[in-house]
């Protein structure tokens, strides 16, 4: 359900969790209560599993939020790999930079995105790297899915990562049930995470899970998340578990994650079919073997602002950010989204579709 702000956006007013989710976390959670086991019980492993057999990776650990398993990552990066610069993209959350902040990092560039994804492409990152003069044994680059789509040349990326001994970093806040040539999103570089909080594509209220083939990486932090108060080893660590009530929330709207996508990408297909009668730009989610998840769908103008080139199209969401944290300046005035959260009211999305079309 929607709710219009003093500029007249919709913004996420109610989540609407599928019926059967509800149904699952209802006929679960006694068993919580009468266990006395209310943190570090059997549905954070529950959860832990269920994300390995979806994204097929060797570690999920399940985090209290995105922003806290980054900072966990970042500072296992710092004490074990020896990093502490790091290159985040110009397009991106606000948090990402202070979450680099939060993990003694020194920003060190803000890579240029392209409209047409609003991610960097691969060419993007040789230009940041070449412009850099330290020593890239010293550098994290975090990258941040956009909108629902995994950054179509995350795999020259990674490979090029690797090459130069770069660690990769994948905020897959946006993005958890895409993928690209059939991987899940969050599993090409070093390791990723998503987010499951309450405006997000699937969606639980909070919470998160990192997740990671590096087996170090993932044996860290595990540890991490409780102080390695049990093995005693670790200089660093800190609290960011989830608690089973939580963990259980996640486990069962992730259950239903297919059928969220499926519904967002039906509400898509009719904004899709009147942009392209209009002859609309808009980001294409299900081309060259990527499939999104549709946290968005956002339109772009690429020859002006937005505003201006479509002054009728009124019944918008927020954009993916109103701002640029380096350059990219262009990138915030040239594109919109439309509502596509699940189980959009037909209402609303019939009078995108009015707008549109005229």
């Amino acid at each position: 359900m929607g709710r219009t702000t003093k500029k007249g956006k919709l913004k996420m007013g109610l989540v609407k969790i599928p019926k059967s989710a509800v149904e699952f976390f209802k006929k679960n959670q006694d068993e919580i209560f009468n266990s006395g086991n209310l943190s570090e019980g059997p549905w954070i492993d529950k959860l832990a599993n269920k994300i390995k057999t979806i994204a097929g990776v060797k570690n999920a650990i399940p985090v209290n939020s995105n922003g806290s398993g980054l900072v966990a990552l970042l500072l296992i990066f710092k004490e074990y790999f020896g990093r502490s610069e790091i290159m985040i993209q110009s397009n991106t959350m606000y948090g990402v930079r202070t979450i680099c902040g939060t993990a003694g990092y020194k920003i060190v560039d803000y890579i240029n995105c392209r409209l047409e994804t609003l991610m960097p492409n691969i060419q993007d990152i040789k230009d940041s790297i070449n412009n850099h003069k330290g020593n890239l044994d010293n550098l994290v680059i975090m990258l941040s899915d956009i909108g629902g789509i995994i950054n179509p040349d995350i795999e020259k990326i990674s490979k090029f990562c690797k090459e130069k001994n770069i660690l990769l970093l994948e905020d897959a806040a946006h993005s958890f049930g895409s993928t690209l040539n059939n991987k899940f999103a969050g599993t090409f570089g070093d390791a990723g995470v998503y987010s499951y909080y309450s405006t997000k594509a699937i969606f639980a209220g909070e919470g998160g899970v990192a997740v990671t083939n590096n087996e170090k990486i993932g044996g860290l932090l595990k540890d991490f998340t409780a102080y390695d108060r049990f093995k005693q080893k670790m200089p660093i660590g800190c609290n960011i578990r989830l608690s089973e009530m939580q963990a259980l929330m996640i486990f069962s709207v992730v259950n239903e994650y297919k059928t969220i996508i499926k519904n967002k990408s039906k509400i898509a297909e009719k904004y899709i079919e009147e942009c392209e009668k209009a002859k609309i730009k808009y980001i294409d989610q299900n081309k060259n073997s990527n499939l999104g998840n549709y946290y968005k769908f956002t339109i772009i103008s690429p020859n002006g602002n937005i505003d201006e080139v479509f002054p009728g199209i009124k019944t918008t969401t927020s954009k993916v950010y109103d701002y640029a944290l380096g350059r990219n300046k262009e990138i915030p005035k040239r594109h919109l989204c439309l509502p596509i959260w699940y189980d959009l009211d037909n209402t609303i999305s019939d009078k995108v579709l009015k707008e549109l079309k005229n």
